[in-house]
């Protein structure tokens, strides 16, 4: 993508945004209903337990990597500009 651009994403559709760049970037999400949240991969693997994981995955739960627990959405900001 370059400036500008616009993507669309449809719902529950996975997806990943990064930059592979050098430059700074940002950019705006729009969500299509009041209660937006993020079901990211992080968030749904530790949804789970270890014993679901490992049997859905057919491994040793040894063999399952520590995933990373997220309390909360990192996507979902506070609004910083004044309300209409």
């Amino acid at each position: 993508m370059t400036t500008g651009d616009m993507y669309f994403i449809p719902r529950a559709y996975p997806h990943h945004i990064e930059n592979i760049g050098t430059d700074e970037w940002h950019f705006l999400i729009f969500f299509d209903q009041p209660f937006p949240a993020d079901i990211g991969y992080r968030a749904s693997a530790s949804a789970y337990s270890r014993e679901v994981l490992a049997a859905a995955f057919n491994t040793h739960i040894e063999d399952l990597p520590r995933f990373p627990f997220t309390p909360a959405d990192p996507l979902i900001v506070s609004r910083i500009n004044p309300v209409d």
